[in-house]
């Protein structure tokens, strides 16, 4: 009866708090089924923006198997936005961005920022630093080139494979695992990396750091073309006027059939240096030649600068 009379006296207060948590557990619920509705909503706009939308075309055409003309660009553009507005955190939606920025609207100013935000924040997909370098280099800031470049060939294998076996637009275009052909190509753009080190410390004046970076490529074992390496150990020992080893690599960059017109020029210049005239006025016009209509930039290689996700 004690209880009772207990309960009936402050009968009052059990209605207020009573109330009190009946209003708290409404607004926890309330809030979760918001979340979850937003969730749904964001998820729902997220499938109607990917229908239709082939995804493979960025890997057929990163790959060289379809032309530029061959992408819908604008779509594949759209559904990365609206992956990286409903996840800003999605950082290998913002690289993705940035080449369709790049090849599909022409856009490169828009596609560095992508390309060096997605970097700077997660810099282990390789491809972002990868990219963010190739795109300095192209704008001849060498200084934050080198650095992007360094990070990208100093990652670890494993840690970018396992990045990127992790993310969720990557497993759609590798559906029951990792394909071989990525550690391939990521081996490759190392030694394009290599390289584009070499030219950039080359076009810096430091060329103790290009000689060692020229050197790797004309020695280690794997290299698939050790041409623009040939011709890169020859234009540093040029530059510091050793004129008979600069000599010795443009004959080998020759004998590898190089299209670098600067191999043959730079070659006839330093054979009048070392005896060998008769020899500079043969190759001359060869280089003559294969400079008109060309870009007369001394890094002769279009190809080491193509961005690359795959």
């Amino acid at each position: 009866m004690k209880i009772n009379r207990f309960f009936i006296r402050y009968r009052w207060l059990f209605l207020r708090e009573g109330f009190l948590y009946a209003l708290v557990l409404g607004v926890v619920f309330m809030c979760v089924n918001v979340s979850d509705v937003v969730r749904s909503v964001k998820i729902r706009q997220l499938n109607d923006a990917s229908a239709g939308i082939n995804m493979s075309q960025l890997y057929a055409f990163s790959k060289g198997e379809i032309p530029v003309s061959a992408v819908d660009w604008q779509r594949l553009s759209a559904y990365f936005r609206l992956i990286m507005k409903f996840f800003p955190s999605q950082e290998d939606a913002e690289m993705f961005l940035g080449y369709c920025e790049y090849y599909g609207l022409g856009d490169k100013e828009a596609a560095f920022e992508h390309f060096r935000h997605s970097a700077d924040n997660v810099p282990y997909y390789f491809w972002n630093l990868y990219d963010t370098g190739i795109l300095l280099f192209q704008e001849g800031d060498m200084d934050h080139a080198v650095l992007y470049l360094e990070m990208a060939l100093l990652l670890p294998s494993e840690k970018g494979l396992f990045t990127i076996a992790n993310s969720i637009l990557y497993r759609q275009f590798f559906e029951g695992g990792l394909n071989p052909d990525l550690l391939v190509r990521w081996n490759q753009a190392r030694e394009r990396i290599v390289l584009l080190l070499s030219a950039a410390y080359y076009f810096k004046g430091d060329y103790g750091m290009a000689e060692i970076f020229a050197m790797k490529g004309v020695t280690e074992k794997g290299i698939s073309n050790r041409e623009p390496f040939y011709f890169f150990a020859g234009a540093i020992a040029k530059a510091q006027k050793n004129y008979g080893e600069a000599a010795s690599f443009f004959d080998q960059a020759m004998k590898e059939k190089s299209r670098n017109p600067l191999v043959y020029l730079y070659a006839a210049e330093v054979m009048k240096n070392t005896g060998r005239a008769q020899e500079a006025q043969k190759i001359l016009p060869i280089g003559q030649a294969l400079k008109k209509g060309v870009d007369s930039a001394e890094f002769s290689y279009p190809g080491y600068l193509r961005l690359e996700i795959f």
